[in-house]
């Protein structure tokens, strides 16, 4: 910007890459390139100096092809390195102004002079009325060349485009080549002075020319001529078109060598933005280097709903976070014990010691949200204390508003998330929230842990358009984690003692079973089906970018393996068969009370007593067949 001396005078704005961006205001635009390198040591091993040679060539190619005339911007060239430091926010630029240089330097042939000494007051104010002309008539920007033609016996001047020089000098008249010189020095024009004399001498053959350094700085808003000068200036001889260029022009750093410079921006960035831009740096390089199509932007909304905030609860979220989803919410209806945190990463010792009752631990979900929101600032996390009603664990009268109330807020965090996770620990309390993600057709993974074994599945789920129709089955043709069952859930507590009550397994376990539930719900999220895909197997394999998209994978860590196994929706399923969907539909929290008060009412319901007592009098029919042929 050559209105300002005293300040920086090279500017690049957010928007320099941008060709259609407005200039600014009275100031010069540069052309170039910005090379960008992925690693340090490429930065520091280019061949500067071949870095340097392959622009002057391009530059010198320019001039005899006459790009320069209709373009002189491509003269005021400006050209960068960088390495940015994407970790430690240290960026690692340097910054060359190719400047074309003659085997012999010129000369000045007289003395400095400044405007005022070769013109007369009336010619330079034209000269200022034709010069904002000529900015006006050339668009975004100013012309770094033009010439100005001068007429002494009339007393004239005017400015034109550099590419009228070749009529102009026909005409007889004085012409001097102008340019716009950013420099602050009196006696000491700007570099872009090196690139136009070699032009004239270069495509002209010039060796004699007058130089206008115009410098259209003002104080007090006035524009002040004395500060433009005038060069005669004298070039050694005509350039060899076929010799190669000379050229220099990389900048000095803030010690004065030739090096680049570091602009640290770590101290200057909030630390929380830090940390949101580096937990997403792995996910943003997976998407670079291997799986283009990951929408890592689609994950960072999701509602992920995390039934049970124990062990599992805490592993899914660890692998959830990691993967960039950044909504999470808890339900727990647990405290802190002292057990917990060796294994529950989530959880510190002072969470074993509520603040407001000192006789038991802060509640799970809540305690799990809060230290997720600490961990990463830009966690979207909530926790609910909240007791999931279950078969086989009866409801008192007094009691049955209260667990309504449970079961209304269960089915609203359901409807309103986009992905539910069971992860309590006894296999009744996974019955409610099954029903429920079937009926409102949400995708359910569940994870099961055992001594040494696990098991996680995705279960299949109704078409939603057509998901009230009792005959629906799941259109994915997968099964529930109740499909296999022949007896429906009930109390898995009673008559067991602690140590029987208590989950045990192999501390490894968990991580395993919930980082491969996450896979799988990663991989659900991006099949094009979502939530209604079917089961890949051997030999139809559909899958993801990620891989294939299983319904559910049993893990054995006493031999270190897995098994991928489909399962089928069963008929008379007590969680999500047809005629158990329809009669929750119809009948409601009546349905749930006497699912939960009456042992045997899932079982006859869902029509698995009929198929038992079926299966009993087929085996008595069997029995008589044998003994009657046996018989003598």
């Amino acid at each position: 910007s050559p209105s300002q001396p005293s300040q920086e005078r090279l500017v690049v704005a957010a928007d320099a890459l941008d060709l259609d961006a407005s200039a600014i205001k009275r100031a010069v635009l540069t052309t170039g390139e910005v090379t960008i390198f992925n690693t340090i040591e490429s930065f520091k091993e280019l061949d500067k100096k071949q870095f340097l040679h392959n622009i002057a060539t391009e530059m010198c190619r320019q001039i005899d092809s006459g790009e320069v005339e209709e373009n002189p911007s491509l003269l005021v060239r400006c050209d960068v390195i960088v390495f940015s430091d994407l970790k430690d926010y240290k960026h690692y630029y340097w910054f060359a102004f190719p400047a074309l240089c003659f085997p012999d330097p010129p000369t000045l042939s007289d003395s400095i002079l400044s405007m005022e000494d070769v013109m007369s007051s009336d010619m330079i104010h034209q000269l200022h009325i034709g010069y904002n002309g000529l900015l006006e008539s050339s668009g975004n920007g100013i012309p770094p060349f033009f010439i100005v033609v001068e007429d002494k016996d009339a007393n004239t001047v005017s400015v034109k485009p550099l590419s009228h020089y070749p009529a102009c000098a026909q005409s007889g008249k004085q012409v001097l080549f102008g340019f716009v010189d950013h420099s602050p020095l009196q006696s000491n024009p700007g570099w872009p002075l090196r690139n136009l004399l070699y032009f004239l001498n270069r495509r002209w053959s010039l060796s004699d020319v007058t130089v206008l350094c115009y410098r259209d700085f003002s104080e007090n808003m006035q524009r002040e001529a004395c500060s433009s000068i005038v060069l005669r200036v004298k070039l050694s001889g005509i350039l060899d078109k076929a010799g190669e260029p000379i050229v220099t022009g990389w900048e000095l750093n803030q010690k004065g060598k030739l090096g680049p410079r570091c602009a640290d921006l770590a101290p200057f960035m909030d630390p929380k933005r830090r940390a949101i831009e580096s937990a997403d740096l792995n996910l943003k390089l997976m998407r670079w280097r291997f799986l283009p199509n990951l929408d890592t932007e689609s994950l960072s909304h999701k509602r992920c709903l995390l039934l049970g905030a124990g062990t599992l609860g805490c592993n899914v979220a660890r692998s959830l976070t990691s993967w960039g989803f950044r909504k999470i919410t808890f339900v727990d209806y647990g405290k802190v014990s002292y057990s917990n945190p060796t294994r529950q990463w989530l959880f510190e010792f002072e969470d074993c010691v509520d603040p407001d009752n000192r006789n038991e631990g802060r509640p799970k979900a809540k305690a799990a949200a809060d230290r997720l929101s600490r961990i990463v600032p830009n966690m979207e996390a909530e926790g609910f204390e909240l007791s999931i009603p279950m078969p086989g664990h009866p409801v008192a009268e007094e009691l049955q508003g209260k667990v309504l109330a449970d079961v209304a807020k269960l089915a609203d965090l359901i409807q309103h998330a986009d992905l539910i996770f069971l992860l309590t620990d006894t296999r009744e309390s996974r019955w409610l929230p099954t029903l429920l993600c079937a009926c409102k057709s949400k995708p359910c993974i569940n994870v099961a842990l055992g001594f040494d074994t696990f098991v996680v599945m995705r279960h299949g789920v109704p078409d939603p358009a057509n998901a009230t129709d009792p005959q629906q089955i799941p259109s994915c043709n997968l099964g529930c984690y109740f499909c296999n069952d022949v007896v429906a859930p009930m109390n898995s507590t009673r008559n067991r003692t602690l140590d029987q009550q208590c989950t045990a397994t192999r501390p490894g376990l968990s991580p395993i079973a919930s980082s491969i539930a996450v896979e799988i719900a990663v991989s659900l999220l991006h099949h094009p089906k979502g939530c209604l895909a079917q089961a890949d197997t051997e030999e139809e394999q559909e899958g993801t970018d990620l891989g294939i998209l299983p319904h559910q994978i049993r893990g054995f860590l006493s031999s270190f393996s897995n098994v991928v196994v489909q399962g089928r929706p069963f008929k008379h399923c007590t969680a999500c068969s047809a005629v158990i969907l329809n009669q929750y539909a119809t009948r409601g929290n009546e349905f749930l009370l006497r699912a939960f008060n009456e042992p045997n009412f899932l079982e006859e319901a869902s029509g698995l007593t009929d198929m038992l007592r079926e299966g009993e009098a087929l085996m008595e029919d069997w029995e008589d067949d044998e003994v009657e042929e046996l018989e003598p």
